[in-house]
């Protein structure tokens, strides 16, 4: 008995279609990691903005609570201070000592500073007392109540009669880069505005945010 044979021909890719087939892979792994970083700075810059106006609300609600519940006075802040010069302004016997305009770093290099404001305990605190070094010192004593890379564009505590106060805050997370004074757009020195702003634009992967705060409070206790 004869055996047939049957012999099937078996085709496979081409070298052009592989070709075809690995260029729409890589096109389709280029669009997913760019949504992917795309999604992930969206994400990172929503964590830090909430944490700049969560530190700008503690810093703000502090401030209030010790003026309402101290009963004891509260010194006025500078009106126009100099980015980079340390201030103090006192409620009751905690003493606030802050800079303005530059970032807080652990280096402290060009346009930074090692704290930005610091509450401590100083009895007697009045309006002659003086700031401890923010700018300069990496030890205080007291407490920080900025994060890294945070800074004070704005601090006023004003009195509004009696006793009656207004704080205002305006603090600034970003790099230099990223920030400018709507002003006077050109200025070189813009970032240490009290009114600075973040640009409208990224600069490369960094990004900005402005938490600006205003509360009225009065004393409780006298």
């Amino acid at each position: 008995m004869s055996r047939l044979v049957k012999i099937r021909s078996e085709k496979g890719f081409t070298v052009t279609e592989l070709m075809i087939a690995t260029a729409v892979f890589g096109v389709l792994l280029l669009v997913i990691a760019t949504a992917i970083l795309q999604l992930t700075r969206v994400y990172y810059k929503g964590v830090t903005e909430a944490k700049l106006q969560s530190t700008a609300r503690s810093l703000v609600d502090g401030i209030a609570q010790s003026i309402q519940f101290s009963g004891q006075d509260v010194t006025s802040t500078a009106v126009s201070p100099t980015p980079g010069t340390n201030y103090a302004f006192c409620v009751g016997n905690s003493l606030y000592s802050y800079t303005t305009g530059y970032s807080v770093s652990q280096t402290a290099g060009a346009n930074e500073a090692f704290h930005g404001i610091v509450v401590s305990d100083e009895p007697g605190c009045e309006s002659t007392t003086a700031p401890q070094d923010v700018k300069g010192t990496p030890s205080l004593n007291g407490r920080e109540l900025l994060e890294p890379n945070m800074r004070v564009a704005r601090l006023d505590i004003t009195s509004v009669g009696g006793d009656y106060y207004r704080i205002s805050v305006r603090l600034i997370y970003g790099d230099d880069e990223v920030v400018f004074n709507p002003a006077s757009p050109g200025d070189a020195t813009g970032f240490r505005s009290p009114n600075a702003a973040c640009r409208s634009i990224r600069v490369g992967a960094q990004f900005c945010a402005v938490a600006d705060i205003t509360a009225n409070v009065t004393k409780r206790v006298k």
